[in-house]
C-alpha cells in the first residue's frame, strides 16, 4: 500500500474561510439570508464544520447486539403486525410472515380471552419476539403468556417481546379512563416480568403525539413528561428505576423528516439518560429499548402508492436512529384500506432491504461524525429538554392535559402544518402537487372526524375530502362531469412556464383536470378555446396592455396565474380571480368548486 498522503499539500479550511468565501459569493447579500427557520424554531445554516461543532458528546452510539457472534453487529427486530380475531387463522398469518423473513410478531388483541396455546402452536418464542398490542390494558393476558413460558420449560432469559399498551395514551384518546389500580397493576407486571428481561410489559408511547399533528421538539418534550408521570407512579410503589426502564418499550412513530427524525431518537435516549441521572439510577444507553412505527400522520389516501417511499425513507431513519425493533406498516393500510398480502409483504420486505441490500446492520453508526446531524441532536434535546421542565415546573404530564395545555400545543402545531400543505410550503406529491387526477379514492377516505384534539390524522385528510368532492361526482355522472381548465401561455419564456406548472399543481388540489395548454404570441380575441374547460387560466411574464379589455369579452371563468395590482378592478371586468402562493388555497378553491355547481359533502 502506498504511504503517499493525498492531501498534505493542500491547506485546511477553517469555518471563518467558509464563511468568508461565503459572503464573498454573495456580493451585497447578508449570509443570515442563507438561515432557514423550521416549524420547531431551530435554525439550518448553509454549512456545518468542525470548528463549530458542539454535542457530539450526545450523539449516542446505536447499540451493539452482543447474543450471537454470528449476527451482523447492528441489529434490529423486523416486525409484522397480526391481527387476532380467529386464534387458528392469527397463528397461521403469524407462521407464514415468520417463514417470510420477519424476526418478530405483534399479535394485535381485542380482549384478554385468548387461547395461547391455539395462538402459539409451533410458535418457537426463544428464536424470535412475541409481543402483543391492545387499545386497552389486558394486564391478565400478558401474566398468562409468561405463564405460558415457564410451564412450557422455555428459557425465560432467551425470551423477547413487549406488551403495546400505554394507558396514559389510551386514555388521552378518550378510550379509557385510569386510576391508580392501573398503576399497581403495571407493577405488578414488571415484578412478574423480572425473570425475563429482554420482556418489556410496560409501553410508553409518543404515537399519539406525532399522529395527531405535535412538531418534533413538542412531541420528544412531551414524551419526556409522560415518561416522568410513568416513572414517579411506579417509583412511590417501591420498584426502582432501571427496574422500570429495563422493562419499557418506548414507542415511537417516526415521519418523513429524514435527518430531524434521526436526530429525534437520538436526543430523546440523551434526555432521557439526563432524567435516569436524576434519580440517581445506573441506567446505559443500551439498557433503553425503542419500538419504531412508519408515521400514519404523513401518509396520503392520494396516489398512495407514493407512501411506499415515505415508508422507506421513516425506516431508515429508524435504523439510523438507533432502534431496536421497527414496524411498517403496509402502505395501502395507511391510506385507510384494508391491507392487501401483497402490500404486507412489501412492507415486510423494506427492512430486509435495509439489511441485506444496503447493509445497515453492517455498520454500527453511520451518523457518527456528521456535523449536521449533531447539531440537529443537540438542538431538539435541548429544546425538548425546555418544553419538559416548564412541564415539570408546572405540575405532572396529566395536570396539563386536564388543563389543555397538552391540547393547545398540539392543535397549534397541527394547523400551522396544514396552512404550509395548503399553501404548498411542504409539499406532498399526490396531494398538493403532481397530482394523480381521475384516482379513485372514496374507498380510503377517513371516516368523520370525531373533533378530539388528540386523534391520529393524515395530514392531508382535508385535501383529499376537497378532491372527494370531485371524484363522488364522477363517479355519479362519468369522466365528462370533471371540471377542467385550458392553460394558455403567452409566450415561451421560464416564468410563463413556471406559473403554468404552478397552475397544474393549484387546481389539481381540488382535483381539477388540464384539458390542454395553448401557446400564443398576443392576447386577442382568436385564442382558440377549449370546448371541454370551463376554466381558462392566462400565464404571462409581463401583464398585457389589453388584459382588461379581453377579461370583459371572455366568456367562462378566467383566471391569471401570478399577482396582479389592480385585481380588485380586474374582477370587476369580469376576471374570477388570480392564483398564487399568498391565496388562501383551501377557501379560493372551496369557493371555485361551489361555483362551478359541486356542492359540499
Amino acid at each position: 500500500m502506498s504511504n503517499t498522503k493525498l492531501f498534505e499539500n493542500f491547506e485546511k479550511s477553517s469555518a471563518i474561510d467558509w464563511k468568508n468565501q461565503i459572503i464573498k459569493e454573495l456580493k451585497d447579500k447578508p449570509f443570515e439570508n442563507l438561515i432557514s427557520k423550521t416549524p420547531e424554531g431551530i435554525s439550518i445554516k448553509p454549512f456545518y464544520h468542525k470548528d463549530t461543532a458542539e454535542g457530539s458528546e450526545i450523539n449516542i452510539q446505536n447499540s451493539i447486539q452482543q447474543v450471537n457472534e454470528a449476527l451482523p453487529p447492528r441489529y434490529w427486530a423486523n416486525q409484522v403486525k397480526v391481527l387476532v380475531k380467529s386464534e387458528k387463522e392469527a397463528n397461521q398469518a403469524a407462521l407464514e410472515a415468520l417463514n417470510g423473513g420477519t424476526e418478530g410478531i405483534i399479535f394485535v388483541i381485542a380482549n384478554a380471552d385468548i387461547n395461547l396455546e391455539i395462538l402459539l402452536n409451533e410458535i418457537q418464542p426463544e428464536y424470535c419476539m412475541i409481543s402483543f398490542e391492545s387499545k386497552e390494558p389486558f394486564y391478565s393476558l400478558i401474566s398468562q403468556y409468561l405463564n405460558f413460558i415457564s410451564a412450557h420449560d422455555i428459557d425465560s432469559h432467551k425470551i423477547s417481546g413487549f406488551y403495546h399498551c400505554d394507558i396514559i395514551e389510551c386514555r388521552d384518546s378518550g378510550t379509557i379512563g385510569i386510576n391508580d389500580n392501573d398503576f399497581k397493576k403495571i407493577a405488578e407486571l414488571i415484578k412478574h416480568a423480572d425473570d425475563y428481561p429482554d420482556f418489556k410489559p410496560l409501553c410508553i408511547s409518543s404515537n399519539l403525539f406525532h399522529n395527531s399533528g405535535a412538531n418534533i421538539t413538542h412531541e420528544s418534550g412531551l414524551l419526556l413528561s409522560k415518561s416522568v408521570e410513568f416513572f414517579d407512579k411506579l417509583t412511590d410503589l417501591k420498584l426502582e428505576l432501571n427496574q422500570i426502564l429495563k422493562s419499557t418499550v418506548f414507542s415511537l412513530a417516526v415521519g418523513s423528516n429524514y435527518f430531524f427524525e434521526i436526530a429525534k431518537l437520538k436526543a430523546f435516549k440523551y434526555n432521557l439518560l439526563k432524567i435516569a441521572e436524576a434519580y440517581n439510577s445506573k441506567v446505559n444507553a443500551d439498557d433503553i429499548f425503542i419500538h419504531c412505527n412508519t408515521s400514519f400522520r404523513s401518509k396520503s389516501a392520494l396516489d398512495f402508492n407514493v407512501n411506499l417511499l415515505r415508508n422507506t425513507n421513516e425506516a431508515m431513519a429508524s435504523v439510523l436512529g438507533g432502534c431496536n425493533s421497527l414496524w411498517v406498516q403496509p402502505h395501502d393500510e395507511s391510506a385507510g384500506k384494508p391491507p392487501s398480502k401483497t402490500f404486507k409483504r412489501i412492507a415486510l420486505n423494506i427492512s430486509n432491504i435495509l439489511k441485506e441490500e444496503s447493509h445497515l446492520d453492517k455498520v454500527v453508526d453511520p451518523t457518527k461524525g456528521s456535523y449536521y446531524i449533531e447539531n440537529l441532536i443537540k438542538e431538539i434535546s435541548s429544546s425538548s429538554w425546555k418544553i419538559f421542565t416548564e412541564f415539570e415546573e408546572d405540575g405532572s404530564y396529566s395536570h396539563h392535559f386536564d388543563n389543555g395545555n397538552i391540547h393547545q400545543i398540539v392543535d397549534t402545531d397541527a394547523g400551522k402544518a396544514e396552512q404550509n400543505l395548503w399553501a404548498r410550503k411542504d409539499l406532498l406529491i399526490g396531494a398538493n402537487t403532481y397530482q394523480l387526477i381521475g384516482e379513485k379514492i372514496s374507498a380510503y377516505l377517513d371516516t368523520e372526524e370525531s373533533g378530539k384534539s388528540l386523534e391520529a390524522k393524515r395530514l392531508t385528510a382535508t385535501i383529499e375530502h376537497m378532491r372527494y368532492r370531485v371524484e363522488k361526482l364522477v363517479e355519479e355522472k362519468g369522466e365528462k362531469a370533471r371540471p377542467m381548465a385550458q392553460i394558455v401561455l403567452l409566450g415561451t419564456d421560464p416564468i410563463s412556464k413556471a406559473k403554468s406548472d404552478f397552475a397544474y399543481s393549484f387546481l389539481g388540489i381540488a382535483g381539477i383536470g388540464i384539458s390542454s395548454e395553448e401557446f400564443i404570441d398576443q392576447l386577442d380575441e382568436n385564442i382558440k378555446l377549449d370546448n371541454e374547460a370551463s376554466i381558462t387560466v392566462l400565464c404571462y411574464a409581463e401583464t398585457p396592455e389589453n388584459l382588461e379589455q379581453y377579461i370583459s369579452k371572455h366568456k367562462g371563468t378566467l383566471l391569471v396565474a401570478g399577482q396582479e395590482p389592480n385585481e380588485a378592478e380586474l374582477q370587476k371586468a369580469g376576471l374570477y380571480g388570480c392564483i398564487n402562493r399568498k391565496v388562501d388555497t383551501k377557501r379560493f378553491l372551496d369557493q371555485l368548486l361551489k361555483d362551478l355547481g359541486i356542492a359540499l359533502i
